[in-house]
Parts: structure tokens; C-alpha cells; sequence
């Protein structure tokens, strides 16, 4: 089903030829397939079809004993695609007007118009910096829901900040919060200066001490860390574990860089949403129950739910 009734299948089949096209889906020939499938059977009107079963057989070639209850090969998939369409959309399809989502829960798709909402410039004592942010559901055609962590390229031979990198770069499939840029990508930029929510951290390893520094990349200011210098041997699991150190400190939701968004009128509704739930499951008290109420009924598309989400993944997964 679509969102809005004004969609045709034409906007509909151009937004799901960007995706198929895209370099983020280039190597998922599967997940292109399963896409294509579910998209195309929801146009023609078949959207009643889309169960494990069916696209166990269509789409991965199972044989007609497949049981999509004893086998999650379906459900597996399905949370690899709306991962990679998450990837997409906050990279080379933040641009698009249209995108297509895959509610948990469910396999058949559904299209969500993007829509802008223009904020005025907050000043701060960091420096003046654009706030733009967007609407629901998706916040913007190139604002990204969440802070996005872009790790500067170790200079050549500097083994204990390559250890730290490629540390940090386990940590993308584990975080809430904060997303970690590609070793390839390129920040966004908007008219002409990177986007808000971007921010670069740079590690230097010398004489067994690794020195950290993190960037606002808009508006060039240092963001302040807990700690910025660690004495190490150069032993790979030492770093591996200040990397840890560095994530839980830094790139959680009470960590620093939530702090500074907040601190700069930076936070998107789906930070503040994270935010709010986080304080409820500490504090639960009535005061921060309505307030995690009130932000999930908004970005989590729980408006008629008495209850709230206090699981974080399956919130950061509503939220997208």
C-alpha cells in the first residue's frame, strides 16, 4: 500500500529503478530480486501473496516443502534488505522524494514521500550552524535521521591508528545512535558546506600513545571528548578495547555527541525520540514516561498505542 493517494506507478517504479540501479545494491543481486518481487506484486494488486512462503519459492528458489516457520531464511532476508534500503537512503538516495520501506513485521512495501521544514541558524559558542531539518517521516531529502561518524584515512605506517579504525568499524552494526560512515564514502554537503549532523574522527598513533580528536565538520569546532589520549603497547585487542571505551563514551545515545547536538539544537526527532525513551527505562518515572510517549506516537509511527517501546533495536528499527 502507499502512504499517499496521489502516488502513481510511475513515481512508484522510478523510485524502485533508483534503488536497483544504485551502487549500495550492486553486489545484492538476491536483495534486488526480493525487492523487485515485492514492489511488483504490490502494484499489481497481489499484495495479499506476500508471505514467507510465497517468496521463499519465487524469489530464493525453495522447493515446495519450504516452511518459512523452521527455516528464517525469508525473515533473515528481509532485515538485510531493510538495512541496505536504510544505507540507501541515507547515502546516494538521500536526494530521492520518494522512498520505499519495508515495515517490520510485514514483506509488503510501502512509499513515503519526503518533505522539507526549514529551521532558522542557532548560534552557539561553537560557531553559527545550520539547523535544517526535515518532517516526517523522514526528516529530509539530505538530512541524515542520525549522526553520522566519518573516520579520517590513518596516515601511512601509523599501524596503531589503523588498529583503531578498523576497531571502530566493527562497532557500525552494534550502535543505536550514531552510524559510521564507510571507509569510501564522502560526507553530504548542503550549499556548499558539509552536513550538520556529520562529524570526523581522527586518530594518531606515536611513541605508544594514540591521540583522538573529533570534528563538527560544519562548523569546524572540536567537539570535547572524555579522554583523548591513551597510553598503549601497539597490542591489537588493547586497542580494540579503548576503541570500546571510545563507543560507549562517545557515540551512544548520553554519549558526546548526542551531548553537542543537543547542546547545538542539531537533534533530529528521531534522536529525540531515542533520547527520550533511554531517560524513561533510567528513570522511570511518569514525567519521562509521557515524554517517551509522546516522541514514540510521533516518529515510531505509534500513534495508536497506549503502551511504549523500551527495547532499543526494535525502537532504532521503528525509527528508520
Amino acid at each position: 500500500m502507499s502512504t499517499e493517494a496521489t502516488l502513481d506507478g510511475g513515481q512508484i517504479s522510478e523510485a524502485l529503478q533508483r534503488v536497483l540501479r544504485s551502487q549500495t545494491f550492486a553486489r545484492s543481486e538476491r536483495l534486488r530480486s526480493f525487492l523487485k518481487f515485492i514492489v511488483e506484486m504490490e502494484q499489481l494488486g497481489l499484495s495479499h501473496q506476500l508471505k514467507g512462503y510465497t517468496i521463499g519459492i519465487d524469489v530464493f528458489s525453495r522447493g515446495h516443502g519450504f516452511d518459512p516457520g523452521t527455516d528464517p531464511l525469508v525473515r533473515v532476508q528481509a532485515g538485510k534488505l531493510r538495512k541496505l534500503l536504510n544505507q540507501f537512503y541515507a547515502c546516494e538516495g538521500r536526494d530521492d522524494p520518494l522512498r520505499i520501506r519495508i515495515p517490520l513485521g510485514s514483506y509488503v512495501p510501502v512509499y513515503e514521500r519526503v518533505a522539507r521544514d526549514h529551521r532558522p541558524l542557532h548560534r552557539s559558542d561553537t560557531g553559527l550552524i545550520d539547523t535544517q531539518m526535515i518532517e516526517p517521516m523522514e526528516e529530509g531529502d539530505k538530512a541524515p535521521c542520525l549522526p553520522r561518524l566519518f573516520i579520517r584515512r590513518p596516515a601511512v605506517g601509523d599501524q596503531l591508528a589503523s588498529i583503531f579504525a578498523n576497531a571502530m568499524r566493527l562497532w557500525n552494526s552494534r550502535l543505536w545512535a550514531v552510524s559510521i560512515a564507510g571507509p569510501e564514502e564522502k560526507p553530504a554537503f548542503q550549499s556548499g558546506a558539509p552536513h550538520p549532523l556529520h562529524f570526523e574522527l581522527r586518530a594518531e598513533g606515536r611513541d605508544g600513545v594514540l591521540k583522538l580528536a573529533l570534528r563538527h565538520m560544519r562548523s569546524e569546532s572540536e567537539v570535547p571528548l572524555s579522554a583523548s589520549l591513551y597510553e598503549t603497547t601497539g597490542d591489537s585487542l588493547e586497542i580494540g578495547a579503548i576503541a570500546n571505551a571510545f563507543a560507549g563514551a562517545n557515540l551512544t545515545i548520553p554519549g558526546t555527541i548526542y551531548r553537542f547536538c543537543h547542546k547545538n539544537a542539531l537533534s533530529t526527532g528521531r534522536m529525540q525520540c531515542l533520547d527520550a525513551t533511554y531517560r524513561y527505562t533510567l528513570e522511570r518515572t511518569d514525567e519521562s514516561y509521557v515524554s517517551a510517549r509522546r516522541f514514540q506516537q510521533q516518529w515510531a509511527g505509534l500513534s495508536q498505542s497506549s503502551e511504549i517501546i523500551t527495547e532499543m533495536s526494535t525502537l532504532v528499527a521503528l525509527c528508520r
